[in-house]
């Protein structure tokens, strides 16, 4: 595999990377529209399985993030390592 191939290489993960990305951000609104909905439906109930329900959704949504953060990430290493080659 000569220099271009690997660029190119690095830039289809890039591109997958951005599109995993993108698709975490819808991932990431439905969540939060899930919560809201559920916290609203929820609204003044103290049962221990709507609580736990709602912390896990909760959870969801800071996992998605992080996520999100990780794939943009792995995507701006992999565009300054091709940038170097």
């Amino acid at each position: 595999m000569d220099i271009t191939q690997v660029k190119a290489t690095i830039r289809q993960g890039e591109q997958a990377a951005n599109d995993g990305s993108a698709l975490m951000q819808v991932v990431q609104g439905r969540a939060e529209e899930a919560r809201s909905l559920a916290a609203a439906t929820a609204h003044d109930s103290a049962h221990p399985e709507v609580e736990a329900g709602l912390t896990r959704l909760k959870e969801a949504l800071r996992e998605s993030s992080r996520v999100t953060e990780l794939i943009q990430s792995g995507a701006e290493s992999a565009r300054k390592y091709a940038s170097r080659l």
